[in-house]
């Protein structure tokens, strides 16, 4: 297990401890178990402190060996199986693993493992935004009319199900998997059901460009395993890659109902979601009654609808009721997220925009004067589209440290609003200054448009004690505006 304090690692290693194994050795690269431990709580932000320990604590008892720090990969070369984490290629110490294997050591993940156990239907969302809240949304419509329902896969907030999924023998449960490109990357089939949200520019770093990335992605068709594949004809990168597969079902999202052609899937009339299949139309979702904000939702509304015209194991007639409970959810955490307002000012949690076209959609979600928190890594992607909202939606750059900060500055001073950035070293200095430049009516939004923002600037404890740090704020309102 190499990264045994990671969602992979530890909840692979858990099924196997339970299934019988005696010779689970565990890796990390974190050098002292204090360090692991807080790796883990990190890992697993989807349960509670205490249930975080009590698993930490059954999966280092059941370890036959645990190396740390120097020792990490410490006899590797004996091992008959490797589950690595989803990005460990990216990591120059795992150069061993390599070498196994081009050896022919077989190696497993996580998506794989629950594409294998899980005997019921199983959908994976991917894509390069909205694969979360697509994924989110479909799960809660099918839970409003199935009584088993898993949400699982690359979200370190979901709670994983892998052992639940193993012991449902009878098949009863529906299983939605997000899934990311490095971990398509592990797969070798793919779910019943697969959906792309969309594509644009992301880790092109790792792919090695463009075309790669988009072949990535398309995997999610093209494993054996996909009868069907939901596709966004508004996105002319993912619908531009090509038809699906031979044998592949096609099902379609868009706003307008001529994008579908002749498929099955879901559009918008009159602000209401309507569903097609076959002959058959239903209206089901007002889409005003979203609490998502933006117009990238309401893809993910149109996403999440298609999905459930294209389970055949779905009534026609239950469309309706899982519809209606797509309304209901709430923005995910560190997703466009009110945590806080002081002095008229909304300050929002957009951590999880990796990007700048997810900043982007952000910023303009939020349609008011922006002050804007971020910077990170590069991940190879261009700012331009960013830069050219400093000056106009954005009224100050908050920039911390990283590879991908310099790049956004050199950006946004070609663009001529270099005078509208401020460097700053930390997230708490950022909220300071944040308080200071915002006005009444404004928004103050963390969204880092880069990789990375988490591991670097988070240590202190994060965006909200920041900003509960000298505030006198009331409790923050449970919606935007």
């Amino acid at each position: 297990m190499v990264g045994v304090g990671s969602v992979e690692g530890g909840e692979i290693a858990h099924y196997l401890l339970d299934a019988g194994f005696t010779r689970v050795v565990g890796h990390d690269l974190n050098p002292t178990l204090p360090e692991l431990a807080r790796a883990h709580r990190l890992a697993h932000a989807g349960l509670g402190a205490e249930a975080a320990r009590g698993r930490l604590d059954r999966l280092l008892g059941g370890l036959a060996e645990l190396h740390l720090g120097d020792r990490y990969l410490e006899g590797i070369g004996e091992t008959s199986l490797v589950v690595p984490t989803q990005a460990w290629f990216l990591h120059r110490r795992n150069l061993g693993l390599r070498r196994l294997r081009e050896r022919g050591v077989p190696f497993y993940s996580l998506i794989q493992a629950y594409l294998d156990l899980c005997r019921g239907p199983v959908v994976g969302v991917t894509g390069s935004h909205g694969k979360s809240t697509t994924s989110a949304l479909l799960a809660r419509g099918l839970r409003a009319i199935a009584p088993l329902v898993w949400l699982a896969g690359n979200d370190r907030r979901n709670q994983q199900a892998l052992e639940a999924v193993a012991r449902d023998e009878a098949g009863q449960g529906w299983l939605v998997l997000e899934i990311s490109n490095r971990q398509l990357l592990q797969m070798d089939r793919a779910p019943q059901v697969g959906c792309i949200t969309n594509i644009t520019p992301n880790h092109l770093d790792e792919h090695g460009g463009m075309a790669a990335y988009v072949a990535c992605k398309r995997r999610i068709y093209e494993l054996p395993g996909c009868t069907v594949g939901v596709r966004n004809a508004d996105d002319p990168v993912s619908w531009g890659a090509g038809p699906l597969p031979p044998g592949v079902r096609q099902v379609v999202f868009a706003q307008d109902e001529t994008a579908l052609g002749e498929s099955d899937g879901c559009y918008e009339e009159d602000g209401w979601a309507v569903v097609r299949r076959g002959k058959e139309r239903q209206a089901v979702l007002e889409l005003a009654a979203l609490r998502l904000p933006g117009e990238h939702n309401r893809a993910n509304a149109r996403a999440a609808l298609a999905l459930l015209a294209a389970l055949d194991e779905l009534d026609w007639p239950a469309l309706p009721g899982a519809a209606r409970a797509l309304a209901e959810l709430r923005p995910l955490p560190h997703r466009i997220q009110l945590v806080w307002q002081q002095d008229g000012v909304d300050y929002f949690d957009d951590l999880s925009s990796t990007t700048p076209q997810s900043t982007v959609a952000a910023v303009r979600t939020l349609a008011r004067q922006v002050v804007l928190i971020c910077g990170g890594e590069d991940k190879a992607i261009p700012f331009d589209q960013l830069a050219q909202l400093v000056g106009r939606e954005v009224r100050q750059v908050l920039l911390l440290p990283g590879s991908g900060s310099a790049r956004l500055l050199e950006a946004v001073r070609s663009a001529g609003a270099g005078a509208l950035v401020r460097e700053v070293e930390s997230l708490e200095g950022a909220v300071d200054q944040a308080r200071s430049l915002a006005r009444p009516g404004d928004a103050v939004l963390l969204s880092p448009a880069c990789p990375g923002f988490f591991s670097a600037h988070y240590g202190a404890g994060g965006y909200r004690r920041a900003l509960r740090s000298g505030a006198t704020s009331p409790r923050p309102r449970t919606g935007p505006g």
